[in-house]
């Protein structure tokens, strides 16, 4: 696909702002990270930049639930609104740390977690966990599908 075509052509800065964006848009980085790891790119560079750009994307999204969003999304029941800010906070970090492997769903997650005043300082942690948790899947399933790969092309 062109897209993915065009952020390999720029290389780690290619991966580091298509991680950013993945973290609030649902694009899929694997095909990146697949690209760069095929022509040449270091596997460590590409698991830190790609670590770094989840994590920094998925802060711009929980600021963005967090001050604009949430003047969007007025909750007209205070009630409610409290209900659902006690329930993420028992089950967020649950869900945070689930939210990288949900298609499409998982990227709002940061959202959600702003619009709901779930604490930053544990945002942060749980989503740095979730985050390298997924990018040490995603490369290291690229490397030995690449390997899988190369033996068929021998």
């Amino acid at each position: 696909m062109v897209l993915f075509e065009l952020f390999i052509s720029y290389g780690i800065f290619g991966l580091l702002i298509i991680s950013l964006i993945s973290s609030i848009i649902p694009i899929p980085t694997e095909p990146i990270v697949f690209g760069l790891l095929d022509i040449g790119e270091n596997p460590e560079i590409i698991f830190l930049t790609l670590i770094a750009g989840s994590i920094l994307g998925a802060s711009i999204g929980y600021l963005l639930g967090k001050y604009e969003l949430r003047k969007i999304i007025p909750f007209h029941d205070k009630e409610k609104e409290r209900q659902m800010q006690v329930y993420f906070r028992q089950y967020g970090a649950l869900f945070l740390l689930m939210s990288p492997w949900i298609p499409v769903v998982g990227d709002l997650a940061p959202m959600v977690a702003g619009i709901e005043n779930y604490e930053y300082k544990r945002f942060l942690i749980v989503i740095s966990i979730a985050k390298i948790i997924k990018s040490i899947g995603i490369v290291y399933l690229s490397i030995r599908l690449l390997d899988w790969w190369m033996l068929f092309i021998k």
